[in-house]
């Protein structure tokens, strides 16, 4: 979504949720608390919230995690390339298990790895030469010179399924905003799940026995972009 505000990004995404779910018959009017108004038959308010898996502001988390990434990684090319380093291209994975927390030292590490690899074949590189570097899990080398050779990180998904205490705490969060919502006859929360952002990407599935109660929110539908997943929670 590149440096969009959350309200470009929130337009988007009702978007596109626009597409791929019937709502009722009247015009739309974009604001703030709550976000959209469809203004018909009734007032309805919709707010649009982003189901990220983790608190981004904890320095363990993929928000957080992911910038420190390709800083690294980016850093690293550099010192290696001011050392005299060839213009080969290295692709790094990295461990959640493992997060980066020295963003000083590990750029110094991987360069040093570059430096002993830079002779070897295009190809895996063996974890035995970074063994004592558990923050990277996976280093691929491409030995061909070339004249933009840009070193970058690699997206490994594993997957997990919703965690339903965790949409409720949202559910609950938005509820307690609402206090400071325009009056509608209903209100809607729309929790988006981006398939594309290891921060947020998850499978929507929940038990048919259990849902959201919300004494606020009318509807609260997790919608899943690309995928074109909507799933009713309430």
């Amino acid at each position: 979504m590149g440096t969009k505000s959350n309200r470009d990004i929130e337009r988007y995404y009702f978007g596109m949720f626009c597409r791929h779910y019937q709502l009722p018959d009247g015009t739309i009017a974009y604001g703030d608390k709550p976000d959209v108004i469809l203004d018909g038959e009734r007032k309805i308010g919709i707010e649009i919230t982003i189901f990220f898996l983790e608190d981004g502001t904890r320095p363990e988390s993929e928000q957080v995690q992911r910038i420190a990434r390709e800083a690294v990684v980016s850093k690293a090319q550099k010192l290696y390339v001011r050392d005299g380093g060839k213009r080969i291209k290295l692709s790094f994975s990295f461990d959640k298990a493992n997060p980066i927390r020295d963003q000083e030292k590990l750029p110094k590490k991987l360069a040093e790895i570059a430096k002993k690899i830079e002779g070897q074949k295009t190809g895996e590189v063996s974890r035995n030469l970074f063994k004592d570097i558990p923050e990277v899990s996976f280093i691929y080398l491409i030995s061909k010179e070339y004249e933009d050779a840009k070193w970058d990180v690699l997206q490994c998904y594993t997957g997990q399924i919703m965690s339903l205490e965790k949409l409720r705490t949202i559910v609950n969060k938005k509820e307690e905003q609402s206090k400071h919502y325009q009056p509608c006859d209903a209100y809607w929360l729309v929790v988006v799940v981006e398939p594309m952002d290891r921060a947020q990407d998850q499978e929507i599935r929940i038990d048919g026995t259990e849902r959201i109660e919300s004494t606020v929110f009318e509807k609260v539908i997790v919608y899943k972009p690309k995928f074109d997943h909507v799933f009713e929670a309430k």
